[in-house]
């Protein structure tokens, strides 16, 4: 049988993934925009309990 999905090795260019900085900037970037985004849902639905 035929193998659907055929493995994929990474790219043979020779080169790291980029700067460390440059990578833990992304990490702490995600992280921080996704604890705001938790923080303002979890507030709007909080708020959403005290309507009534």
């Amino acid at each position: 049988m035929t193998d659907l999905i055929e493995p994929q090795g990474p790219d043979e260019t020779g080169g790291s993934a980029g700067p460390l900085w440059k990578r833990l900037a992304w990490f702490w970037g995600i992280a921080i925009v996704s604890v705001t985004v938790v923080a303002a849902t979890a507030y709007i639905l909080r708020g959403f309990l005290f309507i009534g």
